[in-house]
């Protein structure tokens, strides 16, 4: 049996919280959890006797979370470009996918939000957008798919589940 129950939450640094705000709470319809700001985390790092920087900074927003569903998140954490390149070895994400109940109609939302939807990855890593209308690609794995990039050029996949996608090997529902 195994021990993992959920993918709890996918932590993103990110350069413009704005835009991605406007990515994935408006545009993805992810509802916006909570934010806490600086402060916090410097209040915790003075209780564990950390070295605390300067706080002119403690009203910024820390980290945002937003609901994919119940249990599992988007964690948001705007960074300045410096503190990103900091951590260039452990940046290992390819993609991440985002399952949705109908393919089509998302696509739809998105486009009408202005993003560029591309039907492969080497399609939206090349800024191509899908030809009008949209037709899904069928993946090897039987599901439906559709590529677009965050506002910090993060891949995301979006799937659509078939009955007969391969994924369903396990499912129990």
């Amino acid at each position: 049996m195994a021990i993992i129950r959920n993918l709890m939450h996918l932590a993103l640094r990110v350069h413009d919280l704005d835009a991605t705000l406007r990515f994935y709470r408006d545009a993805l319809g992810l509802p916006e959890v909570f934010s806490l700001r600086k402060r916090e985390f410097y209040d915790m790092l003075a209780e564990e006797g950390g070295d605390v920087p300067d706080r002119s900074d403690e009203d910024a927003v820390w980290l945002t979370y937003l609901r994919i569903r119940d249990e599992q998140y988007l964690e948001i954490f705007p960074v300045p470009d410096e503190e990103v390149s900091q951590f260039v070895d452990r940046q290992s994400v390819f993609h991440f996918s985002l399952q949705v109940d109908d393919i089509r109609e998302t696509v739809a939302v998105l486009q009408k939000h202005g993003v560029i939807v591309s039907p492969l990855h080497v399609d939206a890593l090349a800024g191509r957008s899908v030809a009008e209308p949209f037709e899904p690609i069928r993946a090897r794995c039987h599901s439906l798919i559709a590529w677009v990039e965050d506002p910090d050029g993060n891949l995301i996949e979006l799937m659509q589940l078939m009955p007969d996608s391969l994924q369903r090997g396990l499912d129990t529902k």
